[in-house]
């Protein structure tokens, strides 16, 4: 089975390893040029995984392997969404109930906005909650419970609360995971890692990727974070980040890529492992998407993500209907400055269809300044495909 090769270290064939070799050029060229340690791709073509390889270090004396483990940051809040979706297929929770009837541990305050705020809203960034990102925690410091989190974290973020109207406006709100988070572990009884662990990576055979924040007994499975100046990141090597539902998943790119596959499976009316046609539809919706970012482009949609915690930069992009998609972590905070032109590389070799969107990026701190949500825009050249022709709106 591919996934199990992928995390045993992935033996590329040599023509395979030829048809990639410039994106291996670009990958080496951007890394040596902004200064980012190491680097981990995977690519799938036609809803397989095709390609996967490590550049760089992980730490010194330790290169990045295909089952190095990177912080995936806001890659975190996709799968969060598919962890929802398959959840409520099981009928363990509703997307549309009032998380106010499934907190019991917090109170959501009073608001003065009408209606209630539903686990939907919440994961598609529509319920006016604040908060957009967090710094994360040193592996030396108490970490808080979600309660605290949302009632605001001195030095770390405020209280998260309903501060717009609902509904009214997209607004990109780490704050809001971590509510529909709290919300599905009360409801539920189970924890975010359990939910995820029983609804999408076991049954995906998924042995790496986790929810469980990770400290320095795991230091030999992961890629260590690094500053833009080549420093580690102070205080463990990377940060824990209690708000996991936004920001905590440890995966690798071929093991997120599998996750992904899944959902386009699903999407497209193959039988996916994970979710039926119907759900995979609302989560892509690209009107009220659930965690992922999702435009159209003749054929189909475009989706993607992309992600900061401080020492991280991670970005994919996927073409459901094309089966297509590219997955790209990094452990430098100039890893920024490479995921894009290698989605543009692949984006062209496997000859997308050309499209812009908006990737909402979650925001990091480097020490005690948060970075802001940034906007990615993307165009991908038009040109043939295995003879099917994508002509471009643009």
């Amino acid at each position: 089975m591919l996934l199990s090769l992928l995390s045993a270290g992935l033996v590329v064939p040599a023509d395979t390893g030829q048809r990639f070799a410039a994106i291996d050029r670009l990958v080496e060229e951007s890394m040596q040029a902004h200064g980012v340690p190491g680097v981990s791709i995977a690519i799938v073509d036609d809803f397989e995984v095709v390609y996967a390889r490590g550049y760089g270090i992980a730490e010194p004396g330790r290169p990045v392997e295909t089952d190095t483990l990177f912080q995936a940051a806001s890659l975190s809040k996709p799968v969060t969404a598919v962890v929802a979706a398959a959840a409520s297929e099981e009928a363990l929770i509703d997307l549309d109930a009032d998380v106010a009837t499934m907190l019991t541990s917090w109170r959501l305050p009073p608001m003065q906005y009408a209606g209630p705020i539903t686990l939907r809203m919440l994961l598609a960034h529509r319920a006016g909650t604040n908060v957009s990102g967090f710094p994360g925690y040193r592996l030396d410091e108490p970490l808080p419970d979600l309660p605290r989190i949302l009632d605001g974290v001195p030095g770390k973020n405020e209280p998260i609360r309903v501060v717009a109207e609902p509904e009214r406006q997209t607004s990109y709100s780490g704050g809001g995971y971590v509510m529909a988070q709290l919300a599905m572990e009360d409801h539920t009884g189970r924890t975010l890692e359990e939910l995820a662990d029983s609804l999408v990576f076991e049954p995906l055979g998924l042995e790496l990727s986790t929810y469980r924040i990770l400290d320095g007994s795991d230091r030999s499975r992961v890629a260590v974070g690094y500053q833009a100046d080549g420093a580690e990141v102070a205080g463990g090597g990377w940060h824990a980040y209690p708000e996991q539902a936004a920001a905590s998943l440890w995966t690798t790119p071929a093991e997120y890529a599998a996750i992904v596959i899944d959902v386009m499976r699903s999407y497209t009316g193959v039988t996916g492992v994970v979710l039926d046609h119907a759900t995979a539809g609302q989560l892509l919706d690209p009107v009220l998407a659930l965690g992922f970012g999702v435009s159209g482009v003749d054929g189909g949609i475009s989706i993607g993500h992309a992600g900061a915690n401080e020492g991280y930069r991670c970005e994919f992009a996927a073409v459901p209907h094309l089966g297509d998609g590219v997955i790209v972590m990094t452990n430098g905070d100039a890893g920024g400055e490479l995921t894009s032109p290698v989605i543009d590389a692949v984006a062209r070799e496997l000859a997308w269809p050309r499209r812009a969107w908006w990737t909402p990026i979650l925001p990091a701190a480097a020490a005690a300044v948060a970075l802001a949500a940034l906007a990615t825009l993307l165009g991908w050249s038009v040109i043939r495909r295995r003879g099917r022709t994508v002509r471009s709106k643009s």
